[in-house]
């Protein structure tokens, strides 16, 4: 009986640094709030992009469409 008791304290430690280990290991990884931000952000920043590349275009076509005399 002595020597189960012995084996089941080691194994209750052994646990315990394991489970610390794991806790430790999970609080770097991202949450889901993180993620959910990121991707609003690389979101944004993607229509933002092409929002300034439209109005580029939009400004260039204006210019030559001003600009440039119609010949028939």
């Amino acid at each position: 009986m002595e020597a189960r008791i012995i084996s089941l304290e080691k194994f209750a430690v052994e646990t315990c640094d394991r489970l610390a280990r794991i806790e430790t290991r999970l609080e770097t990884f991202a949450t889901k709030t993180d993620l959910h931000q990121e991707l609003h952000r690389m979101t944004w920043r993607l229509l933002g992009g092409t929002m300034t590349g439209a109005s580029a275009l939009v400004g260039v076509v204006y210019w030559i469409a001003r600009s440039v005399p119609y010949t028939h």
